[in-house]
């Protein structure tokens, strides 16, 4: 008899990208899977060809959406953040929070673990402004240690932990749990063909659903600098 999984009550869900092709996402739904992250974006102008089609088609099917972008250090984060924003357009009621993948450490060389993490956090800072969502930080363990340098101000941000294991995930400094924890990329599910990363939500369903954008979430306005009127600034009269 085949031993479930000390998760398996937890939410289930998938992420996926143009690389899983052609998805039925009502037989993924039917499957028991609750929730997905749909690669939206990747450095400075590339976007996923595939990423509209499964964000429409996702939420048709009653599944919480969510969507990433894939970070690269050689490009500025203006334009990673514009590059993300510009794919995913608005968020609606019931989406979860914007990702920000971060991964690959041969990308980073050359690059201190505080420029790394600054870089990170530049971006999700930009895109909560944006979105008015925190957004989620997805990583693997040695990442987080050692190229972001266990950075304290990680711990603000939710983590969508990255760790292949059976057993429970080794969760790295800042933090003290995961949030998201993706637990194999060779997994398998219904409406899709081949391989498909696999993730566990660490809470109920209520809880998944808490963290989506609610119906009243505003993206937090810019501050406009005020301008000090003098003297010189009052509106002379035309000489007649």
């Amino acid at each position: 008899m085949k031993r479930k999984h000390k998760y398996a009550d937890r939410p289930q869900g998938i992420d996926v990208s143009h690389h899983n092709g052609s998805i039925d996402w009502k037989k993924v739904k039917a499957s028991g899977v609750e929730f997905v992250f749909i690669k939206a974006s990747e450095g400075g102008t590339y976007q996923d060809p595939t990423f509209k089609r499964n964000w429409q088609a996702a939420k048709a099917a009653g599944l919480l959406r969510g969507a990433y972008h894939f970070f690269r250090p050689g490009v500025s984060v203006a334009k990673q953040v514009a590059n993300f924003t510009a794919a995913v357009g608005t968020l609606e009621p019931g989406d979860l929070p914007p990702v920000l993948d971060v991964e690959n450490p041969v990308l980073w060389e050359g690059l201190s673990a505080k420029t790394s993490a600054d870089m990170s956090i530049a971006w999700m800072d930009a895109v909560e402004k944006h979105f008015g969502l925190k957004p989620i930080v997805y990583a693997g363990f040695y990442f987080i240690r050692d190229t972001l340098g266990a950075d304290g101000r990680l711990a603000a941000y939710p983590l969508w932990l990255a760790q292949y294991r059976k057993n429970d995930p080794n969760v790295p400094k800042p933090y003290s749990t995961w949030t998201f924890w993706q637990y194999t990329e060779s997994g398998r599910c219904d409406g899709i063909t081949g391989n498909v990363d696999r993730n566990y939500f660490n809470g109920s369903s209520a809880d998944l659903q808490k963290l989506t954008k609610s119906a009243t979430t505003a993206a937090v306005p810019a501050k406009k600098k005020r301008r000090r009127r003098g003297k010189s600034s009052k509106v002379r009269k035309p000489v007649s």
